[in-house]
């Protein structure tokens, strides 16, 4: 049985009442981001350049744009909904698996384009350029959609066929433009995210399984767990104590069965709370 763990995913402090997450600083960044990069492009200032990742790379300075380049946001009707998204996506995130790891994830979704990038010029000599949230806010919807595969948006349609679906479009647009470079990084983050997300569930609940165990049961058939109500002697009549016994019982029996359709990721840190709690019941009546 997995093993329920504190983390920190309480907010870092609330102002009137609201919880302010890092999530919140992040998304207010790019907010920032915004409106300065609206400002750069109606100045139609030389600066704009500096901050987005080109390769091929030719100087230190290009280098430092890979800091810089996922506040370079597109100005346009899209843009604000895009941070509503990535605010909503890796909120889920951060109170879920907490803050260092939600750190360590937008450090791998922003390196990995830049890598891809790299990779594409050395190899084909096919030069690109990288700037926006859109790619990142991508992989934190396949983070999102790992932690909470059947969790419905709008109430409609689940998140595993809504980054699916926007793979897709953004992969048949990058296509459509022939940005081999574009498709290069929306993939690599894709799999780098459902990667680092996965290790982070099975990391939480197990820390000595290694990694190579646990990619390989990834692409396992889950098996149906069902828990077996216990015999009572048919012969002895019912007491109160009887059915309040099988409350635990019948709870994680109930909180099984949805690890068993959804997987383990579509439980909740309450839920999580609630089945260690009736666990930890079951084995106090049967010490006793």
């Amino acid at each position: 049985m997995a093993r329920y763990m504190s983390r920190d995913t309480e907010p870092l402090t609330k102002w009137r009442g609201i919880p302010i997450y890092l999530t919140t600083i992040f998304a207010a960044l790019l907010a920032v981001g915004f409106l300065g990069s609206a400002f750069l492009k109606a100045s139609r200032s030389p600066l704009l350049g500096d901050l987005v990742f080109q390769t091929p790379v030719t100087s230190w300075q290009g280098w430092l744009s890979v800091l810089t380049y996922p506040f370079v946001l597109d100005v346009n009707f899209f843009t604000p909904f895009t941070i509503i998204c990535f605010y909503w996506w890796a909120a889920g995130i951060e109170t879920h698996l907490g803050r260092a790891p939600l750190v360590r994830l937008l450090i791998l979704l922003t390196l990995a384009p830049v890598i891809s990038q790299v990779i594409v010029w050395y190899a084909f000599k096919m030069p690109g350029l990288i700037a926006g949230d859109f790619i990142i806010t991508i992989g934190l919807l396949v983070a999102f959609a790992t932690l909470y595969p059947n969790a419905e948006w709008i109430g409609w349609v689940p998140f595993k066929y809504l980054a699916f679906a926007c793979i897709l479009c953004g992969s048949l647009m990058a296509v459509a433009e022939r940005a081999w470079g574009t498709v290069a990084s929306l993939w690599l983050v894709c799999i780098a995210s459902f990667g680092y997300t996965r290790h982070a569930i099975d990391q939480e609940y197990d820390d000595h399984v290694p990694l190579s165990a646990r990619m390989r049961s990834w692409f396992r058939r889950k098996p149906k767990l069902r828990v077996v109500p216990r015999r009572r002697d048919p012969e002895q009549p019912l007491a109160l104590a009887d059915f309040e016994d099988d409350e635990p019982e019948s709870e994680m029996d109930a909180l099984l069965d949805k690890i068993a359709r959804n997987g383990l990721a579509s439980l909740s840190p309450g839920e999580r709370a609630r089945l260690e709690r009736a666990r930890e019941e079951l084995l106090k009546k049967d010490r006793k």
